[in-house]
């Protein structure tokens, strides 16, 4: 090595020495964090679940007598009016026991005038001593019994024509024909459900709420229905059933909403969606930016107000409504909790505050 190279490293190292000891330690500073006061109120919230349409009153009609289908007056889908006939049975047969009995009358009616008659002469001869009390009692009897028999003919004539006015099905009330089971010329059984047929008015939406939300609806508390035919439009409903006891396929609960107006061309079956609006009492709200996970828990930075140290403090959260979260416990009204910077620090730090009074 020469002289001036020697020389060159001498002044390189007295260069880099009188750096060092011009560069004094580093100057640490507290970081800025975002910082709300923490407080509990009542939220509300909307829970939404799909259902459907369905009338209320649902009748299966039947004829009340037997007999051979003869006449089908209308069809699936068709609407009726309370007391308009849907179908006919041959009423031949009934026709001819009606005027059966009717005969049988006419001549239970002779019967009847011939001992009244006869009854006159036997208390007539009676009275003149000509005929004993034997034979005034038989022709008592007798037009006792005449009577009777006119009396229950009659009836059975009646309930004849009662069975003949069967063979003529009636709707039950106004509404819709929704099935049809009973060709023409079947025959059916006295009670046999031919079809069925759903009530035009009271019909309502039906859903089923899971066991975590049932207990946040009640009877009679008001909702909104939407349509998926219906876009965005919106419709008041009234809770009218919740069933006590959970559906054996799902842990869920079969809800009815009674509909309080509903579009004119709204059919049954039609889908949609109802929406529940809820509050939730001691909720606190904080951004989910204040969240920080560590071992599989959850926590906040809380400061203290006068140290200005921020640490850690474990909460439990429900569930996030959009970019906040929903805190149930771990939390004391007032507390100054980080809700930007929380990633930034440490547990402890110093920190300085920016208070956001939102």
């Amino acid at each position: 090595m020469t002289r001036l190279q020697r020389y060159f490293l001498m002044a390189l190292s007295v260069a880099v020495l009188s750096a060092c000891s011009e560069q004094g330690p580093e100057k640490s500073v507290d970081r800025l964090v975002e910082v709300q006061k923490f407080s509990y109120q009542s939220v509300s919230q909307v829970i939404d679940y799909p259902g459907h349409v369905q009338a209320r009153y649902q009748t299966e009609l039947a004829f009340q007598v037997e007999g051979q289908l003869f006449n089908r007056l209308v069809d699936v889908g068709d609407f009726v009016k309370k007391g308009q006939p849907i179908a006919r049975l041959d009423a031949k047969d009934y026709v001819l026991n009606s005027e059966r009995f009717l005969n049988q009358i006419k001549s239970a009616e002779a019967d009847l005038k011939r001992a009244e008659n006869d009854l006159l002469r036997a208390e007539t001869l009676r009275k003149k001593n000509f005929i004993g009390d034997a034979e005034l009692d038989k022709a008592l009897n007798i037009e006792k019994a005449a009577r009777a028999g006119l009396k229950a003919l009659k009836a059975e004539h009646a309930q004849s024509i009662n069975r003949r006015g069967y063979t003529e099905l009636l709707a039950v009330a106004d509404g819709v024909v929704t099935d049809w089971f009973v060709e023409v010329g079947g025959v059916v059984q006295a009670g046999e459900v031919i079809a069925e047929m759903a009530w035009s008015t009271d019909w309502e939406f039906v859903t089923a709420l899971a066991e975590t939300d049932i207990n946040q609806i009640s009877i009679g508390q008001q909702a909104q229905l939407k349509f998926w035919a219906y876009g965005d439009k919106t419709y008041a409903a009234l809770v009218r059933e919740i069933k006590p006891i959970s559906s054996t396929a799902s842990p869920s609960y079969r809800v009815k909403l009674s509909l309080i107006d509903k579009p004119d061309s709204l059919k049954l079956g039609m889908t949609g969606h109802v929406l529940f609006s809820t509050v939730t009492d001691k909720v606190g709200l904080l951004p989910t930016t204040s969240l920080i996970q560590k071992d599989q828990a959850s926590y906040v930075f809380v400061v203290d107000p006068e140290a200005h140290t921020a640490h850690l403090q474990a909460v439990t959260y429900r569930q996030a409504v959009g970019n906040q979260m929903m805190v149930d416990d771990g939390l004391t009204e007032g507390q100054l909790v980080v809700v930007a910077g929380a990633h930034l620090i440490a547990d402890g730090n110093k920190v300085r505050l920016l208070l956001n009074n939102e």
